[in-house]
C-alpha cells in the first residue's frame, strides 16, 4: 500500500515464471503505474494477453485495493514480486558482477575502465515484467536481457 501513498494508481499483475518454486501454487509479478502513465498501462497489458493471471488493479475501486493488501501480505502458497526500475544505482551480487564482467570481456574487449572508476556503467531495468541490464560506455548504450548472463 506504500506505492499507493506514492502516486501510483494502477498495478499490472502477471505471471512471474522465475519467481515459481516446487511449493508455490503460482508466483506473481505486480508492477505500478502512476495515473498519468495510463498509455504506458495499456501498452504493458497488450504485452500479456496470452497471460490468463494477467490483471489490471485500479487503487481508486475499494475491492482492487483490498486485493492489493492481500498480496503484499504474501498469502500461502504463492509468492508476489514487486518491480521498481532500479536503473544505475543498483549493485549486483558478486556472482552476477562476475557474469557482468565475463560478458563484457567476450562481447566488448576493447571497452576499459577508466583510472576514476568510471568508463562502464550498468544498470538493472525492468520493462513489462522483463528484467534487463543496460551499458553504458562513452557515447554507447545497449540494453541485453537478463537471461543473457544467467
Amino acid at each position: 500500500m506504500d506505492q499507493v501513498k506514492k502516486g501510483k494508481r494502477w498495478f499490472v499483475r502477471q505471471t512471474f515464471s522465475r519467481g515459481m518454486r516446487e511449493q508455490l501454487t503460482a508466483a506473481f509479478l505486480i508492477r505500478g503505474y502512476k495515473e498519468e502513465e495510463r498509455a504506458q498501462v495499456e501498452e504493458h497489458m497488450a504485452t500479456l494477453q496470452q497471460d490468463g493471471n494477467a490483471f489490471l488493479y485500479d487503487a481508486k475501486i475499494p475491492v482492487h485495493l483490498e486485493k492489493l493488501g492481500k498480496a503484499a501480505g504474501q498469502p500461502v502458497g504463492y509468492e508476489v514480486f514487486y518491480a521498481a526500475k532500479v536503473g544505475t544505482d543498483w549493485q549486483p551480487p558478486e556472482l552476477y558482477e562476475r557474469r557482468i564482467r565475463d560478458y563484457i570481456r567476450q562481447h566488448h574487449p576493447n571497452w576499459r575502465v577508466r583510472g576514476d572508476g568510471g568508463g562502464i556503467r550498468v544498470g538493472l531495468h525492468e520493462i513489462f515484467g522483463e528484467l534487463f541490464l543496460k551499458f553504458h560506455h562513452r557515447r554507447e548504450e545497449y540494453m541485453i536481457p537478463f537471461d543473457t548472463i544467467e
